[in-house]
């Protein structure tokens, strides 16, 4: 790849050996100086801002299985960034990230699912199955999400329990919404439901 390797007057001399240091580690095949390079080139940092570069380091990353790498490159191909808009490809790596245990894919493809996004049909089990995944590794948004459909019981079965727990849950892991749905939740859920709740959380990490 002789194409990247265009001098940046503005770097000093010390960024100027370490963005070498880190193309060669790239090039000799290490697959997170790989996904670092092609974040330069996706954000400009350091080098022309080059979604094409990005797009093929990332992918040599990628095809290493290294996480963020193919979340980036699916992004890529969802946004048409430097390579031609292809929304089953973005579809296809962002299943490949979730299913090899990114809690941030899970999330994804459980939004791509619940919205039919990237190609993908509307598959509300789907949806649950890569919330819960997601939500079970701690990623606030998801157990956000999952606790808001177990609430609103409209397009699954509602389970205020269960819900009270991940929105509490999700409050915990930093999201701010989940307090306005809690005070909501709490305010027509009995004491024994309520109680059935924290014995749950008692026994759940969070996050």
């Amino acid at each position: 790849m002789s194409n990247d390797r265009s001098d940046n007057n503005s770097l000093s001399p010390r960024q100027a050996a370490a963005l070498d240091a880190l193309r060669q580690a790239a090039e000799s095949g290490d697959a997170e100086s790989q996904y670092r390079l092609g974040m330069l080139y996706g954000n400009g940092e350091g080098v022309e801002l080059d979604h094409g570069l990005a797009e093929q380091w990332f992918s040599r990353a990628a095809r290493q299985g290294h996480e963020d790498a193919l979340l980036n490159l699916a992004w890529l191909y969802a946004n048409g960034a430097g390579v031609e808009m292809d929304e089953p490809r973005a579809r296809e790596l962002y299943l490949l990230a979730a299913d090899h245990g990114s809690g941030k894919a899970q999330y994804i493809v459980a939004t791509m699912y619940r919205f039919a996004q990237y190609g993908a049909e509307q598959d509300m089990a789907r949806a649950l199955h890569y919330y819960q995944l997601a939500a079970e590794q701690g990623v606030a948004a998801a157990q956000f999400a999952l606790g808001k459909l177990l609430m609103g019981g409209r397009q699954v079965a509602r389970d205020d329990v269960v819900a009270l727990q991940w929105l509490t849950l999700a409050q915990a892991n930093g999201n701010k919404r989940a307090e306005e749905y809690i005070r909501h939740l709490v305010g027509r859920m009995t004491p024994e439901q309520l109680a059935q709740a924290r014995e749950s959380l008692l026994r759940t990490p969070t996050g």
